[in-house]
């Protein structure tokens, strides 16, 4: 992957962690997938997320579901509709299996 990596892959923790369903309190979980602070930032997602999700902050846990991920991605510029397009696929089974997902802080 370009942008997001599994947590066999993580070489830092200066990172955002995408965790399937509701924030159990549990960090640095096998299903996860998890984007770097900087790439989060300089792709634009941390930018559409604040855009499209009145009460995001990147320090804390936020849940986003269905018609949040369709609000971000139409609020998405260039470099983050290719960031958003790479997680997907994740996104699409965390929401069949639990109709939501956390975006975790750093």
């Amino acid at each position: 992957m370009q942008y997001f990596c599994t947590k066999d892959e993580l070489h830092g923790t200066d990172c955002h962690e995408f965790f399937k369903g509701e924030w159990d309190q549990r960090f640095w979980n096998d299903e996860s997938i998890y984007i770097y602070d900087d790439v989060f930032r300089d792709t634009g997602l941390r930018h559409t997320l604040s855009l499209s999700l009145p009460d995001y902050s990147p320090y804390d846990p936020t849940e986003i579901y269905p018609d949040d991920w369709d609000a971000i991605k139409k609020k998405a510029g260039p470099d983050a509709t290719g960031a958003l397009a790479e997680a997907d696929e994740w996104v699409r089974e965390a929401f069949k299996e639990y109709g939501m997902f956390t975006i975790l802080g750093i």
